[in-house]
């Protein structure tokens, strides 16, 4: 029984990656073609906001992080 779960929870987190790759590539691959036909004006608001979307997410992720080695410092 125990296998079994291990391997449905295998399979669901393949799938829950396989989900955010795919959604991440919807983004990405036609943003060429949008970047272009952008004014310089709506090109450096777009550009705004694609770094600031980019740093919140590696802000979240290094506080996850940050969260994850003290709770693990305080177990040991």
């Amino acid at each position: 029984m125990k296998d079994t779960n291990n391997k449905l929870g295998r399979i669901l987190e393949l799938a829950v990656k396989a989900f955010i790759l795919a959604s991440v590539a919807a983004v990405i691959l036609p943003v060429p073609k949008y970047a272009r036909s952008l004014s310089d004006e709506e090109y450096i608001v777009w550009l705004v906001r694609l770094i600031w979307v980019l740093m919140l997410t590696a802000g979240v992720f290094a506080v996850l992080q940050l969260v994850g080695f003290l709770i693990k410092k305080l177990h040991d």
